[in-house]
């Protein structure tokens, strides 16, 4: 059976997922494999990172390539207990969306049938 969902419903329930993937974060002191995907999805990253000891997430960002042929990657953190920086990264074009769904399908608490978008 199919779920359709309209592009706030998809966000809102990433925004469940996140949290989730936030609490295994904590928990087990490493990321998630799917988050790692979305966040590299959501902000173009080259990596992304969880620092334990300073429970932050960093996510390193190709800025163009250095006059020496290597790449310029800024490394950005994130505190893993505010995630207020990451609703501000979803985005609503189709293919996006069509990435949440994605990833949404893959979450067995989530979503028990097939996610279609509207």
């Amino acid at each position: 059976m199919a779920s359709y969902l309209r592009t706030e419903e998809v966000k809102t329930s990433l925004r469940v997922l996140v949290n989730q993937y936030i609490e295994e974060c904590k928990n087990c002191e490493v990321i998630p494999q799917d988050f790692i995907d979305l966040l590299r999805h959501n902000f173009l990253a080259k990596f992304v990172f969880y620092n334990k000891a300073d429970k932050k997430i960093e996510i390193g960002i190709n800025q163009g390539s250095e006059p020496s042929g290597y790449p310029n990657i800024k490394v950005f953190s994130f505190p893993v207990n505010d995630t207020d920086w990451l609703d501000k990264s979803f985005k609503s074009d189709k293919n996006d969306l069509e990435f949440y769904g994605k990833l949404l399908n893959r979450n067995e608490v989530i979503s028990s049938s097939e996610l279609v978008l509207i």
